[in-house]
């Protein structure tokens, strides 16, 4: 008798399934998972989405929210066919930003002072480098040449270099040039 009481006295605790728990509850409230999101690496934001289903959405709502490659391009093309134009540019010759500019964006840091020159690092193959060049020129964008790389300059009032995009050209699927550190004097 006291096994068959013993059994009865402790059934399995079992929830429904759907009936939240108190952390999904929390999970649901969309402005403190904005919150965390806020304070949080991409990493981590991706590592809450896979807690339960009731995360991975909002994870995907912020993601689509919070990195927006507009967000970056608007400051070196303000007019957003130009930004739209630059995406499909993207997608049909493999254009990569990288550096600083990608690396802010990322950090969601906020943008630079408008006195300040913007720069974008960008990555290209040998085929689409005219592609590349004919879109920033015609978005009015002046051209330098230089060894192994080709740097786009806008320029505002008074003749100054507002944004600056630089191209690096290269063998396709070589980053090369742009995985290895570069020694760099002090105070640059």
């Amino acid at each position: 008798m006291s096994q068959q009481h013993a059994s009865s006295a402790h059934p399995p605790a079992q929830r429904p399934t759907n009936i939240p728990s108190p952390g999904q509850r929390i999970i649901l409230i969309d402005a403190i998972l904005d919150v965390i999101f806020s304070f949080s690496t991409p990493r981590t934001i991706i590592n809450v989405s896979k807690t339960c289903r009731a995360a991975h959405p909002i994870a995907a709502s912020y993601f689509r929210a919070a990195y927006k490659p507009e967000r970056l391009l608007r400051r070196f093309l303000p007019d957003p066919a130009s930004v739209r134009a630059f995406r499909t540019l993207q997608a049909e010759t493999g254009l990569t930003i990288f550096g600083k500019a990608a690396n802010d964006f990322l950090a969601r840091a906020s943008p630079a002072s408008t006195h300040t020159t913007a720069t974008m690092s960008l990555y290209v193959d040998n085929p689409y480098t005219s592609a590349v060049n004919d879109f920033f020129t015609g978005a009015g964008y002046d051209v330098e040449m230089c060894e192994h790389e080709i740097v786009f300059l806008k320029t505002g009032k008074d003749d100054q270099i507002t944004n600056k995009a630089i191209l690096h050209v290269g063998q396709p699927d070589s980053f090369d040039s742009i995985d290895k550190p570069r020694i760099l004097p002090i105070g640059t």
